[in-house]
């Protein structure tokens, strides 16, 4: 195994406050250590691992020299501790994930891969890596799969299945934003990184739409002052209640105001990322 551990970076130097706090606040609700004792026993006779191994492209060197020299770059930029295997899926859509509680392996869709720079993709990859640095995996895992492991407690009360999605939905909201700046870091191009959000936004569907930065800002102070009032907040929480991501506009400002407050540039200058 590649040792990538070189400049120093710790996933604690660039994570989100909100997604401290809610993590925080996630480990308080009652009963989690059993319920994640609980998914650790599923998640070993899981089959998505199986199904990916089986069904799509496992990017090396030589299968796929691009994406794997990139992979090879995200994993160098953010530190990381060993490298997760890498997939890629035959998908229009623009996506990726990481997953595994114990072993981790990362999906890119193949849509990415063909419509992205190298710095987009480098976005991706290092918002991957990021969410298995800050060790969000089993947490996440669990929250994807909280439907089916209320059933291992049959008597367990419908308040404490509510209060724990809830509370596991409301921080793998949060923990996007950490996943983000690690993207960040691992493209080291503030405007791809950008661009790679907007074509997410867009999907690449309206081509003659201008999905410029200037006008999603313009579109964030219009949402940011409807969800202001006593009404929108309500609307705002019950309307994200179940998203496992924020709203598009949403991250793209929060990127933009770690890149204006300047601690982004002083951890590249700090750690000598290159």
């Amino acid at each position: 195994m590649i040792n990538y551990n070189v400049n120093g970076l710790k996933s604690s130097d660039y994570e989100h406050s909100a997604d401290k706090v809610a993590l925080e606040a996630l480990r308080k609700v009652p009963l989690l250590n059993t319920i994640m004792a609980a998914y650790l026993d599923f998640s070993t006779k899981s089959s998505l691992y199986m199904e990916v191994s089986g069904d799509y492209f496992r990017v090396t060197e030589a299968t796929c020299h691009r994406v794997y020299k990139l992979f090879q770059l995200a994993l160098d930029r953010l530190n990381m501790d060993k490298e997760p295997e890498l997939f890629i899926k035959p998908d229009y859509n623009f996506n990726a994930f990481a997953a595994g509680a114990k072993e981790n392996f990362i999906v890119i869709n193949s849509s990415c891969v063909e419509n992205f720079t190298d710095e987009e993709l480098l976005m991706d990859l290092g918002h991957e890596l990021g969410h298995i640095k800050s060790g969000h995996m089993l947490y996440y895992s669990l929250a994807n799969n909280i439907n089916s492991l209320i059933g291992v407690f049959g008597g367990m009360s419908a308040l404490l299945s509510t209060g724990l999605g809830y509370a596991l939905m409301d921080w793998q909201r949060k923990s996007e934003f950490t996943a983000d700046r690690a993207g960040m870091i691992a493209a080291m191009n503030y405007d791809q990184v950008q661009s790679n959000m907007i074509k997410y936004m867009g999907q690449g569907s309206a081509k003659d739409v201008d999905f410029s930065i200037d006008n999603v800002m313009e579109q964030y102070k219009d949402f940011d002052l409807a969800k202001e009032s006593v009404i929108g907040k309500l609307l705002y929480a019950g309307l994200t209640l179940g998203m496992s991501h924020p709203w598009s506009v949403l991250r793209i400002k929060e990127l933009s105001d770690w890149n204006n407050s300047g601690d982004y540039n002083d951890l590249i200058t700090k750690y000598n990322i290159e």
